[in-house]
């Protein structure tokens, strides 16, 4: 420093501005980025998974079955929801963490921030981006979890080879 003023380990001139996400420390990027994509991939692999048992099993050649050549076809489908289900939950519950350590980063924290108003400052800082990330993992979480169980519970509720 040129005013020869000594600041303590890590401390900021008030002149300096901060980082826009100051949270950022506190949440690890992987713990961000399983919130937001951990339940569309679950949802995706549930799919990918059942759907081939389940028509394969009913329309094995051109002319559809009466019953399932493969056997136990709901338990299999099951299993598969219940992996793709508990992979929704494990990602709502770290995106729902991320959040809570993340949910107090604003706009007054950043330096450019003080000179707009409110809505502006967030638009314009890129402030919060931690915290938009990990509330977008708690609603892309619970959004596929609500799927992931109604589609569970359609193996319960539609005959696999319905004619």
């Amino acid at each position: 420093m040129s005013d020869g003023v000594v600041l303590p380990r890590g401390a900021r001139p008030k002149s300096e501005p901060r980082h826009p996400a100051p949270d950022r420390v506190r949440v690890s990027l992987a713990a961000l980025w399983f919130g937001i994509f951990g339940g569309p991939v679950a949802w995706s692999i549930q799919t990918l998974v059942n759907l081939p048992i389940a028509s394969h099993g009913c329309f094995p050649r051109l002319e559809p079955l009466d019953h399932s050549v493969i056997g136990n076809v709901a338990g299999i489908t099951f299993v598969v929801s219940v992996f793709a289900i508990v992979l929704c939950l494990a990602a709502t519950s770290v995106s729902s963490r991320t959040w809570l350590r993340t949910r107090g980063e604003h706009q007054e924290s950043a330096g450019s921030g003080r000179h707009h108003d409110a809505a502006t400052a967030l638009a314009e800082t890129g402030e919060g981006r931690t915290r938009f990330m990990a509330l977008s993992g708690v609603l892309a979480s619970l959004t596929f979890l609500i799927l992931t169980i109604v589609q569970t519970a359609s193996i319960f509720l539609v005959s696999p080879c319905a004619s």
